[in-house]
């Protein structure tokens, strides 16, 4: 009798977690109807980073149940902290606001960075459809037409621009400075790269890095290229780029320079903002299911071949996926990182 009544109890346990499973399910495909989803971009209008932000906007919500609205806001500033803190700490935890920050944005975690108010590992990501590493360029009209000549002239570094500690340039720079002896004023505070574009052109500063695919994906280069405006001077990849064939990798010169193994293991962890490339994610707080179909979402709407056409279009290619949980793994490993590279780290950057 008591086998009997274990079964029958066993039997109802199951069924109740089926109904409650299915539930689940249906109320996560039932939410984003009537919705709006906000993308929160880390920069300005106008750059990669935008430009992929709106482009997912205009596709990704046909792969989301009940189809809802998406939109993008733009919230520069800090390197992407701003965004960042706020998708963490204030928007909505509800699958509603996804956060597209600097790849680089887990150096400032890492470095202890009084500003973040976020963990990147607890961070849920979406995806990136980039990996992607940087180059470092000045203008051909200027003084510096190689490295070499960011090193001796120690009386009048070059002007390099940039958004803050997270971005391209600032982690070009301060590499260079330390692995190699290159010297650089860096100028800091612009809201976004089109804004140091412009500083460019009006010779505010003299040098950019920028990750390389919006460097031949989008004006104001495709100009710049033509008219032999901005000379490229190092790259971050372990290869060269099939683009930039006579542009020399920092590896390439810290073995020139014979920078200390230490200086080159650390500098391989800075430049691991490659493997992001310009990636989505939303807060620790939204739940598993909804973070599911968001992912799903996105890997569909990449493979979307209106999408796929729009981005060769407007220069946005190669690009390839990296889903969610890959970068979860990343996440993880980058802000995981031993005390004496974090101590290197830090010292790189100033901390």
């Amino acid at each position: 009798m008591k086998r009997a009544i274990g079964r029958i109890f066993l039997v109802l346990l199951l069924a109740g977690f089926i109904v409650m499973s299915f539930a689940g399910s249906s109320a996560a495909k039932d939410f984003y109807e009537g919705k709006t989803i906000r993308i929160l971009v880390c920069c300005s209008p106008g750059g990669f980073y935008d430009r992929w932000a709106r482009l997912f906007a205009r596709h990704m919500g046909q792969y989301i149940p009940g189809n809802p609205d998406i939109i993008v806001q733009n919230m520069p500033g800090a390197g992407s902290l701003i965004a960042a803190n706020y998708v963490y700490n204030i928007a909505k935890q509800d699958g509603t606001a996804i956060v597209m920050p600097l790849a680089g944005l887990y150096l400032d975690q890492v470095v202890g960075r009084k500003e973040v108010r976020f963990d990147m590992a607890k961070f849920q990501w979406i995806g990136t459809q980039e990996v992607s590493h940087s180059v470092l360029f000045c203008r051909s009209d200027s003084k510096y037409k190689s490295v070499d000549d960011l090193i001796k002239m120690k009386d009048d570094p070059a002007k390099l621009g940039n958004t803050g500690t997270s971005g391209n340039s600032y982690l070009l720079g301060k590499v260079l400075e330390k692995a190699v002896g290159a010297n650089f004023k860096l100028v800091s505070g612009y809201p976004g790269g089109s804004e140091i574009d412009l500083a460019v052109e009006r010779n505010e500063v003299s040098c950019r890095g920028l990750s390389i695919p919006p460097f031949f994906g989008r004006e104001p280069y495709l100009t710049w290229h033509k008219k032999n405006f901005a000379r490229s001077l190092v790259q971050t990849g372990q290869q060269r780029d099939s683009r930039l064939k006579d542009t020399p990798t920092i590896h390439e010169l810290m073995k020139q320079y014979n920078t200390p193994d230490g200086i080159r293991a650390i500098a391989t962890v800075i430049f691991a903002s490659g493997d992001f490339g310009r990636p989505f994610a939303v807060a620790p707080g939204v739940p598993a299911d909804r973070v599911k179909i968001l992912r799903d979402a996105y890997a569909k709407t990449l493979g979307d071949a209106k999408l796929g056409a729009e981005a060769e279009k407007g220069r946005m290619v190669p690009f390839q996926l990296k889903r969610g949980e890959d970068l979860q793994k990343v996440a993880t490993n980058v802000v995981g990182q031993p005390k004496e590279v974090v101590a290197g780290v830090r010292e790189i950057l100033g901390r």
